[in-house]
């Protein structure tokens, strides 16, 4: 397992006292859009509970919510925090 650049940007934010992440996308040795690993998911999901209406591209073109590619947040518990 590598140390992916949204690792990189939330090493980053965290020295500055940042959290929260509006919008994100990572992209491929040709400049296309691709989804986040499930690593890199579960650690922008960690940083905030905000985070999960973080918009992310996962393909060129196509934008959805973290929370959409986290439908089965171990944090929820049929609807509440745990």
């Amino acid at each position: 397992m590598g140390f992916c650049a949204e690792h990189a940007a939330v090493a980053e934010m965290l020295k500055h006292g940042e959290h929260r992440i509006k919008a994100f996308v990572a992209v491929d040795s040709e400049g296309n859009a691709v989804p986040p690993c499930g690593r890199c998911r579960e650690l922008i999901s960690q940083l905030s509970k905000e985070n999960l209406e973080a918009v992310v591209e996962v393909e060129n073109d196509t934008f959805i919510l973290l929370k959409e590619i986290l439908p089965y947040y171990w944090k929820i518990n049929r609807g509440r925090e745990w």
